[in-house]
């Protein structure tokens, strides 16, 4: 069987190497919205001390990003990880129980999830480097 013809062949010709060539290719799915983003979002709350009660009811667009990822697995992976840290902090804090809480409610959505864009909010995501 012949190997497959490069997508680019006048890359190849140039010389450019097969990791050049993969990272345009990334750069194109992502300019076509073919690759999203993860985004951990926490809900919202009514500020003070102690914090109001989390609102969980409130539309995606409103709750707030925490961190991003660029797979599902690494946004649980965070999660995961905040959940973890703030389990093992001082439980006696209002502030540790409030933060182990709001990340035990937290949720990782695609980018592309249309309920993020029903206020018209936009949230950014920071890639891997």
């Amino acid at each position: 069987m012949p190997p497959a013809l490069p997508r680019f062949p006048r890359l190849w010709r140039e010389g450019y190497n097969r990791s050049i060539v993969k990272f345009i290719d990334l750069r194109q799915a992502a300019a076509l919205g073919l690759l999203a983003a993860w985004y951990l979002l926490t809900p919202p709350f009514a500020p003070g001390n102690p914090p109001g009660p989390l609102q969980l009811r409130a539309p995606l667009c409103q709750w707030n990003q925490m961190d991003s990822s660029d797979t599902a697995s690494g946004c649980d992976e965070q999660r995961n990880n905040m959940v973890r840290m703030y389990s093992s902090g001082d439980m006696t804090s209002v502030s540790t129980q409030f933060k182990l809480w709001l990340y035990h409610n937290s949720v990782c959505v695609s980018s592309d999830d249309p309920r993020l864009k029903q206020v018209g909010g936009q949230l950014t995501h920071q890639p891997l480097k």
